[in-house]
């Protein structure tokens, strides 16, 4: 993009400034090693928990002649259990899962099948049940107390007991499975009831935990139990307890149900916040829209509908027509065909999403459609996420891809912090910006290498859940490899990623995640010394202003509540654009839309229980739906809108400076701006602790102070305490102020720490500072740096961002070193180097008085405004310097000689008396040390007189330098006389 800053460049500026940017980033090459995301093991069932069996189980066990039925069915050779197969887990991420082994309670060693519960943080083992028989579990569950089981198998409708063995063929055939459901009290271990519940449809039971009275704690007299009918009915089981013995419980009387819902198409449970989500119809036989719906269970009182919306999505042919298959996944919470890939996720602050995976027809039904399909045919792959807190859906759109491998590319949805993670084993990642604190923008999109695969038996590859583990962050288990994995960001392979994207869209949202979402600045530190590795990309300066904003509203927002935090700025882009995303030929990737949803989300108003651990969810979510309504009288502060302000400011300091006086007329606008940035600073220290907490730069003079920054800062505080008392009327002004005083703060730190990471990345000490002198040619490090400083530089005035105190003299001693002469002087005229007294006295003070120095000294005191020139020509050593602060010198007492009345004055000058030498004591004294004793000049001795009757009437102000007086000006003129006339003064016209 070409800025302001650009503009202001000639083209041979432009091409010196860009030394590099005939390529950009030459870093990008094929990733093989480092991946986006790190699978971290954190669970294997077949390691963990056949280890305790072994230790527990020491019963005779015995093979089966069902062993190649695909069922697990008994014990090896050395005596160790086969393997187990994991069901389900419960709140608090106790695993239950199943094994087929010899009972312990039959002497004709009869392998039946087991339920166990395991505790992956405890590692404690328990054997909850002992079926009868070997039997197929597809999912269990057990109330909080642990006392009662339900479990629900599948088994073949016409001869169930024909071999003992399950039936695992989902397919029509001649025996189609039917489902069957369970309830058994296992402490103590006693009875078994069948719920006299018998489907074709999928069956699901699902005990209700929580901590009070009705959801099973130790004194409960009821426990709770859902139960779900694929495309029929979810209800509820009301079970009245009675104690027996110390700690067994025992059912007592039939249980009372409750019909919930009465047909539905898909559902999921939410263990950890207790809540059922389905999508349904509300008309029969309607294959157009689909209602979403939420059903929120408290623990005192009934389920509420907290939330109904219709969906712009409706069922294709292929799943509404098609009969029903299903695919019984270890700890899947959700009943569905398998056809239908849908997942609800939550995100903190808030939001609520439902993302779904659009069916793709394969060629077993085609016979269904009148259009023909081959399996080479190339066919879009498709998503959405309805973003229900925002009433906005989210389109991605990836194109070419053979059907047959299409139908094979199954998307999993899962929750990563404030993203969405989107992802295929092997084929994609995409980490989706959609969180309520966000308006959507800067996705992560990933395509081929650098994507993670996991090892799968398989060919379709692995098939993956969520496993709930404690303060782990997101862990995922593969159904296939009974493994569960802790999954996090892999900082080397973003890096990666960041190197070999090829759109910059890509590498932006990267930056912006490491800025604004990342646990700490480390990753931010390595993607600026990729930028780093190559300076010249035009993509630069974007990057570090997405840097510079990110991390200043991660600053503030962990000191901020959510009323505050829509007011400032997040990023430096506009969002809710779309995204596309390419590779090197140019072949789309990637295409993300978004869409207003046609019909408004509206929340049902009920009592929420905020005893559970996310009790203010619903009311964030209000929030966030309110908000929608409003979104316009919400506008984030912008600060490259302070561009106009802060110029006309500066206009106004430099016109009111009296270059004569050397002092400042300030009007009002200025006096307020000063008095702002005074007030940003006054007691205000830097926290420990604080993030980028770089208060020193070595490198840099901090006790150097830029006027012109104090004006950025004032006007930047000024402008902030009135956009948030505009939108929070309610704030004291004093508060208001408090935040934009703490926004200033945070600039100042963040680019303190994005020019510690610059000067890092380059290979200079982290406590070090440039040895060398204003006159020394700057080696290519310090080239590097200056080019770097630049773009930085850039980046600081689109944002009216402050800089640090020192950075002009640092940036603009450097482009001394490092620029020729001419190229200098144009970056000083086009206004991007600034001439500061710290430069100027460097300069003065380094270079020596040869020709070239002297001319360089010349054409930098020639562009330095009155005031700083002057002092300047004090500190140099040279005829013109000499004679021209003789002339101003001379020129200032005669002018304040009239200022003060000097044709009042009864003293007169007579011309005997100025040919006299010694007319007064002092003056003799004065001109007798000045004036050489060989060298009688009465015409100059006639004016030292007629100056010396001026000085004491005049106000001298003492200036850094050499100081100048009468002795001073008479030198200079008798210095001037003698270079221009030797010492014969006959053709002198005085």
């Amino acid at each position: 993009r070409r800025s302001e800053f650009e503009k202001k460049l000639r083209p041979e500026i432009l091409l010196t400034a860009r030394l590099f940017t005939t390529f950009t980033f030459t870093e990008r090459r094929c990733i093989e090693k480092e991946v986006m995301l790190d699978f971290r093991p954190c669970f294997d069932a077949q390691k963990e928990i056949v280890t305790l069996l072994k230790e527990d189980l020491n019963a005779p066990q015995a093979l089966s002649s069902d062993a190649d039925a695909g069922v697990d069915t008994g014990a090896d050779a050395a005596g160790a259990p086969r393997r187990v197969r994991v069901l389900g887990q419960e709140r608090d991420g106790a695993v239950l899962y199943t094994w087929d082994d010899v009972s312990p309670y039959r002497q004709d060693d009869v392998v039946v099948s087991h339920i166990g519960l395991y505790e992956p943080i405890s590692k404690v083992n328990t054997v909850l049940f002992i079926h009868e028989k070997l039997v197929h579990f597809v999912n269990c569950t057990v109330n909080l107390e642990r006392t009662l089981l339900a479990f629900t198998t599948q088994e073949k409708e016409k001869s169930p007991s024909t071999s003992g063995s399950p039936c695992y063929d989902q397919s029509e055939g001649r025996h189609p499975t039917v489902y069957r459901s369970y309830l058994a009290e296992v402490q103590p271990a006693n009875r078994v009831f069948y719920l006299n519940i018998e489907r074709n449809s999928y069956l699901r039971v699902q005990f209700l935990h929580g901590k009070a009275q009705g959801y099973g704690e130790s004194s409960s007299k009821e426990s709770h139990m859902l139960f779900l009918i694929h495309n029929e009915l979810i209800g509820l089981y009301h079970m009245k307890l009675s104690r027996v013995g110390y700690s067994g419980v025992e059912m007592c009387g039939q249980p009372r149900t409750e019909v919930l819902v009465k047909r539905f198409q898909w559902a999921q449970w939410d263990h950890q916040r207790q809540r059922l989500y389905y999508l349904s119809h509300k008309k029969k036989r309607s294959n157009t829209k689909m209602t979403f719906t939420c059903l929120q269970f408290h623990e005192k009182l009934p389920p509420d509908v907290m939330m109904e919306v219709q969906l712009p999505t409706g069922l294709p042919p292929e799943v509404s027509k098609a009969q029903s298959t299903y695919e019984h996944l270890p700890l899947s919470n959700k009943v569905t065909d398998q056809k239908l890939i849908c997942e609800v996720l939550t995100l903190p602050g808030g939001s609520l999403c439902v993302c779904y995976q659009h069916p793709i027809m394969n060629l077993e039904d085609h016979h269904e459609q009148e259009e023909d399909i081959g399996e080479y045919d190339v066919i879009d792959i498709e998503y959405s996420v309805f973003m229900l807190h925002r009433g906005a859906v989210l389109h991605c759109c990836m194109p070419g891809f053979a059907r047959l491998e299409a139908v094979n590319v199954k998307l999993h949805f899962f929750p990563f912090n404030d993203y969405i993670l989107v992802f295929s084993p092997g084929h994609l990642v995409h980490l989706l910006n959609v969180a309520a604190e966000f308006e959507p923008c800067h996705h992560i999109v990933w395509h081929g290498k650098g994507v993670p695969n996991l090892p799968s038996p398989s060919s379709d590859g692995p098939v993956l859940t969520s496993f709930i583990r404690e303060r782990s962050g997101l862990c995922v288990y593969d159904c296939r490899q009974d493994t569960a994995y802790r999954v996090s960001v892999s900082k080397d392979g973003l890096a990666e990623v960041f190197v070999g994207c090829y759109l910059p869209g890509t590498r932006l949202a990267i930056m912006h995640y490491a800025a604004v979402h990342y646990k700490d600045s480390s990753l931010s530190r390595l993607l600026v010394g990729k930028m780093c590795n190559d300076i010249g990309s035009p993509e630069v300066p974007g990057l570090l202003t997405e840097f510079l904003v990110g991390t200043t509203y991660n600053a503030m927002r962990r000191q901020l509540d959510l009323r505050t935090l829509p007011l400032l700025l997040f990023t430096s882009t506009e969002t809710g654009r779309g995204q596309l995303e390419k590779n090197e030929k140019g072949q789309q990737l990637a295409r993300i839309t978004y869409s207003s949803m046609q019909d408004i989300v509206v929340m049902k108003y009920a009592k929420v229980d905020k005893a559970q651990s996310d009790g203010n969810f619903w009311e964030h979510l209000r929030y966030n739906l309110q908000k929608l309504q409003i979104a316009d009288m919400w506008p984030r502060f912008n600060t490259p809108s302070l561009q106009q302000p802060i110029t006309s400011a500066n206009q106004e300091a430099a016109f009111a400076e009296d270059m004569v006086e050397g002092r400042v007329r300030s009007s009002s606008l200025l006096k307020r701006i000063s008095d702002s940035a005074r007030r940003a600073f006054s007691g205000s220290t830097p926290r420990k602790g604080s993030p980028g907490g770089y208060g020193v730069l070595t490198f840099l003079n901090a006790a150097e102070r830029d006027l012109e920054q104090d004006r950025v800062i004032g006007m930047t505080v000024e402008h902030l305490t009135d956009h948030l008392s505009r939108h929070l009327p309610r704030e004291t002004r004093v508060k208001v102020f408090n935040v934009a005083r703490e926004f200033v703060n945070c600039q100042l730190q963040q680019a303190k720490q994005l020019l510690q990471f610059i000067w890092t990345s380059l290979g200079f000490q982290p406590d070090g500072y440039i040895m060398s002198t204003v006159g020394e040619p700057g080696d290519q490090a310090e080239c590097e740096l200056f080019h770097m400083l630049e773009r930085f530089y850039m980046a600081a005035q689109e944002l009216c961002f402050p800089l640090p105190n020192g950075f002009k003299t640092f940036f603009t001693m450097l482009g001394f070193r490092c620029l020729d002469s001419h190229v200098f002087l144009q970056y000083v005229d086009r206004g991007v180097l600034t001439f500061t007294d710290d430069f100027r006295d460097m300069v003065m003070e380094d270079l020596g008085d040869d020709k070239d120095h002297n001319e360089t000294k010349l054409n930098i005191v020639s562009r330095l405004p009155k005031r700083q020139a002057l002092t300047g020509l004090q500190q140099w050593n040279h005829p013109i310097s000499t004679r021209f602060l003789s002339k101003q010198y001379v020129s200032s007492l005669l002018l304040e000689g009239e200022d003060l009345g000097w044709a009042s004055q009864p003293r007169r000058v007579s011309l005997t008396d100025s040919y006299s030498t010694t007319s007064s004591h002092d003056s003799s004294e004065d001109v007798s040390q000045a004036v050489d004793a060989h060298i009688n000049f009465p015409p100059l001795a006639t004016l030292m007189k007629l100056l010396q009757m001026k000085e004491p009437n005049t106000k001298r102000h003492g200036r850094s330098g050499r100081y100048v007086d009468l002795k001073f000006v008479e030198q200079a003129a008798l210095q001037q006389t003698k270079q221009e006339y030797g010492t014969n003064l006959s053709n002198v016209s005085f």
